[in-house]
């Protein structure tokens, strides 16, 4: 792993944050600010360009962009934020910063992160799964990150686990990001109003304010309904999961996101599940919920990862 600073930038819908630590994962230095999403491209380009100024002495940039990235740099769908689709990221920053800038979604780059600062470093092929908002993921092989023939590869929330289920934002049916993400989940549960006037818990919590944190919080009081959907989200993901485990044999999946907060026992139940679910073709695969540490350096893993790697490559040609 290269020696020195990186510089590492988490672009969101809401904000940005900008990271500087050494290639061992220590913070040297952290910004956030709102970002700027309603004027364009030209404008969020030159906000992450000033915000860059702000650090000095680095050896390279990693950029997490909310969308599927494809290898040649280019955002493919960015829902938040106002006219970025089919846009080169990649080469803007480049252009922006006079030097490389190397361009992933969240879900690769924290798969990165495991690798680098988290258990991963014990593991040449192993899945990571995030689970929040949306359910994503990120794919070693060999101890290389795998992103397929156009980058897209790791698309793992829009795995079908019920045919015929609810629409997906991808629009199919039946993703487990339908079914088993935050959003999902309290969806849901909103879906059923019936079932939430009947609950003593859940009724006094208006709609648009109920989420999957509220659901854990009434299922560890005994909600029966609160009881029922975390019990089947917690069935949906272990066959997602145990799919992952038939298709890629990993020798670890890990697991991060905000749905991994709500319940500390929520690991033990994904996993003797996965097992029962896996059937005749069982093997013990451990499954590990990630630090949150591990997620906030992504974009700096991210740097030190491709720098390393190009370095590799310059010394083999």
């Amino acid at each position: 792993m290269p020696n020195g600073n990186y510089l590492g930038f988490d672009v969101g819908g809401t904000k940005i944050t900008s990271v500087l630590a050494s290639s061992d994962g220590k913070v040297k230095k952290r910004v956030e600010v709102k970002t700027r999403k309603l004027k364009g491209v030209p404008d969020l380009i030159s906000q992450i360009s000033a915000i860059g100024k702000q650090f000095d002495d680095y050896e390279g940039i990693g950029v997490i962009f909310p969308s599927p990235i494809s290898n040649k740099g280019v955002a493919i769908f960015a829902p938040n934020l106002m006219g970025w689709n089919g846009i080169n990221i990649k080469k803007k920053l480049g252009e922006a910063f006079h030097r490389d800038v190397y361009v992933e979604n969240d879900a690769t780059a924290q798969a990165i992160s495991v690798k680098l600062y988290d258990k991963g470093r014990k593991y040449k092929n192993f899945v990571y799964l995030v689970i929040g908002t949306g359910i994503g993921g990120g794919i070693f092989i060999n101890d290389e990150i795998y992103r397929g023939g156009n980058g897209y590869a790791g698309e793992l929330g829009h795995t079908v686990v019920l045919t015929n289920g609810p629409v997906c934002g991808c629009g199919r049916r039946g993703c487990i990001e339908s079914l088993a993400s935050g959003r999902s989940l309290a969806r849901r549960a909103a879906e059923n109003s019936r079932e939430i006037r009947n609950s003593p818990f859940l009724s006094s919590i208006p709609l648009e304010r109920l989420s999957a944190e509220d659901l854990f919080s009434g299922r560890e009081l005994g909600d029966p309904f609160c009881t029922l959907l975390v019990d089947e989200t917690v069935y949906y993901l272990s066959v997602a999961i145990s799919n992952y485990i038939n298709e890629f044999d990993p020798e670890a999946i890990f697991l991060g996101g905000g749905l991994m907060k709500n319940d500390p026992t929520l690991i033990s139940e994904l996993k003797e599940s996965v097992d029962n679910e896996l059937g005749k073709y069982y093997r013990d695969v451990p499954i590990i919920k990630v630090a949150d540490r591990t997620v906030d350096l992504a974009p700096v893993a991210l740097s030190v990862y491709e720098t390393s790697r190009n370095r590799r490559d310059l010394t083999t040609h």
